[in-house]
């Protein structure tokens, strides 16, 4: 993990949380390697975590991008956001949570 991905981390998941988000990645990247993947890994339980408007991350859905072999960035977006392979720039966006995309998306 790259050392900006473990900040995110640390500002925006629980321990718990963050397992969970582990099990995820690792079951999308045994499908769908690892060089270029976004990951929806986890839907937050109480809803959108931060505001709306600051300059915090916010959302209620854990995205995680994976460049290389290493997770790159984790952040927060909300469900209601556009979630396509411009918005992770990856050459795929898996949704583990089964909640937001239909299918995956492949470039």
């Amino acid at each position: 993990m790259s050392k900006h991905a473990i900040q995110r981390v640390r500002e925006r998941l629980t321990k718990d949380e963050w397992e969970l988000v582990k099990t995820a990645c690792r079951r999308a990247i045994d499908t769908y390697g690892s060089s270029s993947v976004g990951v929806i890994a986890y839907r937050l339980k109480e809803g959108q975590r931060n505001e709306a408007w600051s300059n915090e991350s916010n959302g209620n859905a854990v995205m995680v991008i994976i460049r290389d072999g290493r997770v790159a960035t984790v952040y927060l977006r909300r469900d209601t956001q556009t979630f396509d392979l411009s918005v992770s720039r990856t050459d795929v966006l898996v949704d583990m949570t089964g909640t937001i995309l239909k299918k995956p998306l492949v470039a």
